[in-house]
C-alpha cells in the first residue's frame, strides 16, 4: 500500500471558488483561518503544479485531481511528464450526473465522441468552476481523454449531482437510479478500454457501497472498479468497515479519512465532524487491513490522503497530523 493525496485536503486555500482569502469569502459571514502555515497557489493555473508540490513536499506517491484543471492535451501531456519526473502516479477525476436521463446523458455513438473536444471548456474561476457545453456523455469522455493523456491509469467518476439526486431521494425512485448510473457506466466502458484506463466508481455521500456493488456486477468488467472512501458511508447510514467488507474485491484506489460521530448535540439531532486521519471514529486500522486482505492488488493500491479541515483551521497541519499517525499506527501497512 501507498500513501497519495486528494486536493480536497486543502480545498478552502486552493480551490478558487473556496477560497478564504478571495473577496467573496472574506466579505460573507463565514470564519476566517486563524493561521496557515502554507502560501496558497498564486493563481488557478498554478493550481495543478502547487499540488504536485505539496504531494512531494509530504513524500507521497500519487496524486488525485480533477483533470479538467489540465484543460488541454497538451497541458496535461507536460503535467504528466511532471509526475513522472516527481515519482508520482495521476489519478484524473471526472464529475458528471451519473444518474441522469438517456435525453440528458446524451448519444453515445463515435460522432459524439469525437464532438466532444469542440462542445465544451472548462472554467476554474473564484466564481464558477466546471464543464459547460456538451452532454453528460461528452463532458465526462473529455475528462477521460484529458487523464490519459496525463498517464492516468485510474479515472474516478464521482456523481456530480449529490445534494439533488441521491439514494433518499424520491423522485426517481432509487431502483430508477441505480438503473439510469449502470446504463451510463456502461456507455464508458469501450472508451475506457481503448484509452487502457480503469473507471471507478465512488460513494460520495449520494450512494451506499452496497449500491455502487451492485451496479458494479451487473456491467461486469475489469475495466470498472471502485475508489473506497473511508468515511463517506456514514452519511448515509452504511457501516464504513461492512462498506470495506463489500469494496474490497472491487478496491483499486482508496481516499482515506476520518470522521468523528457525535451521536447528540444541543440541536437534539447527530452530526458528522470531518477529523484528522485517527482523532474521528471510522475503524482506519480494522478497514486497512479488510482492504489489505481482499482488494485485487494491495501492493500497488495508492491511499490518497483527503483530511478535510473547517476553514477556520490549518490544512496544512491536519495534513501533517494524519500522515504522521498512519506513518506511525499504520506503519505496517505501508512499509
Amino acid at each position: 500500500m501507498k500513501l497519495g493525496l486528494s486536493p480536497a485536503s486543502y480545498r478552502w486555500m486552493a480551490y478558487p471558488w473556496l477560497r478564504t482569502d478571495s473577496a467573496a469569502y472574506r466579505y460573507s459571514d463565514r470564519r476566517l483561518p486563524y493561521f496557515v502555515s502554507i502560501s496558497p497557489p498564486a493563481s488557478a493555473d498554478e493550481l495543478p503544479a502547487w499540488m504536485l508540490d505539496r504531494a512531494r513536499t509530504h513524500g507521497l506517491t500519487a496524486l488525485y485531481m480533477d483533470v479538467g484543471w489540465l484543460g488541454t492535451e497538451e497541458r496535461a501531456a507536460a503535467f504528466g511528464e511532471s509526475l513522472r519526473d516527481a515519482g508520482v502516479e495521476f489519478f484524473g477525476g471526472a464529475d458528471p450526473n451519473m444518474v441522469a436521463t438517456e435525453d440528458q446523458w446524451g448519444p453515445t455513438g463515435p460522432d459524439a465522441r469525437r464532438g466532444a473536444r469542440d462542445a465544451m471548456s472548462y472554467r476554474l474561476t473564484e466564481v464558477a468552476h466546471g464543464w459547460s457545453g456538451g452532454t453528460e456523455f461528452q463532458r465526462t469522455v473529455r475528462a477521460i481523454e484529458l487523464s490519459a493523456a496525463a498517464g492516468a491509469t485510474i479515472v474516478n467518476v464521482v456523481h456530480r449531482e449529490a445534494a439533488l439526486l441521491n439514494r433518499l431521494s424520491a423522485d426517481p425512485p432509487l431502483a430508477e437510479q441505480l438503473e439510469a448510473m449502470t446504463r451510463n457506466l456502461r456507455s464508458l466502458i469501450p472508451i475506457a478500454e481503448e484509452l487502457g484506463v480503469v473507471l471507478t466508481t465512488e460513494a460520495h455521500m449520494d450512494y451506499r457501497v452496497a449500491d455502487l456493488v451492485m451496479v458494479m456486477e451487473t456491467i461486469d468488467s475489469l475495466r470498472l472498479r471502485h475508489t473506497f472512501d473511508f468515511a463517506n458511508s456514514i452519511s448515509v447510514v452504511e457501516d464504513p468497515l461492512d462498506a470495506a467488507k463489500l469494496a474490497a474485491p472491487f478496491t483499486v484506489a482508496t481516499h482515506i479519512k476520518d470522521m468523528r460521530v457525535q451521536p447528540f448535540t444541543q440541536m437534539g439531532e447527530p452530526m458528522f465532524y470531518n477529523a484528522p486521519i485517527g482523532d474521528g471514529d471510522v475503524p482506519m486500522l480494522q478497514i486497512l487491513q479488510v482492504l489489505q486482505d481482499g482488494a485485487p492488488d494491495p501492493d500497488h493500491m495508492q491511499h490518497c490522503v483527503e483530511v478535510i479541515a473547517p476553514p477556520e483551521h490549518d490544512a496544512e497541519a491536519w495534513v501533517v497530523a494524519s500522515l504522521a499517525w498512519l506513518r506511525d499506527k499504520a506503519a505496517r501497512f505501508f512499509a
